[in-house]
This record gives C-alpha cells, sequence and structure tokens, in this order.
C-alpha cells in the first residue's frame, strides 16, 4: 500500500552493469593548455599610445592632488598672518 516510488537514476542501469565488458585501455590524459592572459608588457608591447595616454592622465591627476593641497597649505598660512595681524592691531586699539 505504501510503496515509495523512487525516481529513476541517471547514472546507473541495470542491464549494462550485468553485462561484462571488456577493460577498455587507458589513454594518456591530453594536457590541456592554460587561457593564455596578456600580461602588462604584453598590452604596452600592443598597444604603445594608450599606454602613454593612460600614464599622462595618471600624471595630471597626482600632480594636481599636489597642487590643490599646496594652494591650500599657502591659503591657510596667508589666513592665518591676516588674522594675527588683526588680533595685534585690535590689541593697540583697546589699549589706547
Amino acid at each position: 500500500m505504501f510503496k515509495p516510488k523512487y525516481p529513476p537514476s541517471d547514472t546507473y542501469d541495470a542491464l549494462t552493469s550485468r553485462i561484462a565488458s571488456a577493460p577498455v585501455p587507458a589513454e594518456r590524459p591530453v594536457a590541456l593548455a592554460a587561457p593564455h592572459r596578456p600580461g602588462l608588457v604584453d598590452q604596452v608591447r600592443a598597444n604603445p599610445a594608450a599606454t602613454i595616454t593612460g600614464v599622462v592622465a595618471v600624471g595630471a591627476v597626482l600632480v594636481s592632488m599636489l597642487l590643490a593641497v599646496a594652494i591650500t597649505g599657502l591659503a591657510l598660512s596667508i589666513s592665518g598672518v591676516v588674522l594675527l595681524v588683526l588680533v595685534r592691531m585690535l590689541r593697540q586699539e583697546f589699549r589706547r
């Protein structure tokens, strides 16, 4: 009444497992070549103009960042000097 129904196996076949077959000679596995992934040197050799363009772009970004830091430092130092002068002028004004 309650007999389980199993799905048919896709790896085991009762008919072929009963027939004795001759042993299959083992073949040497063929070594597959690794997929060739071009490295940085290969890419540079393939397209030197793109490499030069990339280097120039990276250089421009680095130089602009350094200039931004230098200009910010200069602006802060100048504003510090101006504030110091203003504070000294106000102290002299209050001493009178």
